[in-house]
């Protein structure tokens, strides 16, 4: 029996069997598959709501914008300095609504690290790990952000499902998850595309096996791990999709 036919008999009980070949590549981080292909064939609406959280500069809500055109965006982004950027970036695009806001597990005000590198800048505070990626998180400054819920952000706007979740949050994504159970125990999110660490590169920082853990108990799995860096041989973050199943 070769591999083709182990693997759909495999997959019935939500596994494969990969060779050393697969192994190897995953070393190299080496991936064909791209995370937004992926979420193209996995969302079947052509108008999409889809929820940037983390949204930076906007990068990924336009690579969104390029995949559906027709989709309805909310683009968060604490940061004041990179909000501006972003807001102007998508003042004149009816189809994304930017929002100056942390999401987390409460709202109200936090305190915001804003480090060496804006792309790192977190709810948490940063930790020394031994790898090159301590430099980019080294804390510069202090300031204090408004924060929200999902659910509260859900229930004002009148959002009762969510197509994509994307959260680029650097450690706060568990958090933002317990702020959206609501929505979660309503099946109300069918995709969620996050970055998840291995390592702890912020001080109490939930890692990936606790977000699968928090997620599985919601009826969702994990499609598949995309990008992975890795630091001293071994995995350190990823980005990684969950499908809420039977969606």
């Amino acid at each position: 029996m070769n591999k083709t036919l182990i693997n759909k008999f495999c997959r019935k009980f939500g596994f494969e069997v990969h060779g050393l070949g697969f192994i190897q590549s995953l070393k190299k981080s080496s991936f064909k598959d791209d995370a937004f292909a992926r979420q193209k064939e996995l969302v079947k609406s052509t108008s999409p709501l889809i929820l940037d959280i983390g949204a930076n500069r906007g990068d990924v809500s336009d690579r969104y914008l390029n995949l559906f055109p027709e989709a309805r965006i909310h683009a968060f982004e604490p940061f004041p300095d990179i909000y501006d950027l972003l807001k102007q970036r998508f003042e004149a695009n009816s189809h994304v609504h930017c929002h100056a806001l942390a999401i987390a597990d409460v709202e109200g005000q936090k305190e915001f690290y804003v480090n060496n590198n804006v792309d790192t800048n977190s709810l948490l505070k940063p930790r020394k790990t031994g790898l090159s990626s301590d430099a980019q998180v080294e804390n510069n400054r202090l300031i204090r952000v408004p924060s929200t819920t999902l659910d509260k952000f859900a229930s004002e706007n009148s959002i009762k499902s969510i197509d994509i979740l994307k959260m680029d949050i650097q450690g706060g994504e568990l958090a933002a998850l317990k702020g959206a159970q609501q929505l979660l125990e309503n099946r109300g999110i069918s995709c969620i595309y996050t970055e998840a660490y291995f390592i702890e590169q912020y001080e109490a920082q939930p890692l990936f096996h606790d977000i699968s853990k928090f997620l599985y108990a919601y009826d969702f799995t994990l499609q598949d791990i995309y990008t992975p860096i890795y630091g001293k041989g071994n995995m350190a973050w990823s980005d990684a999709i969950f499908v809420l199943k039977g969606k």
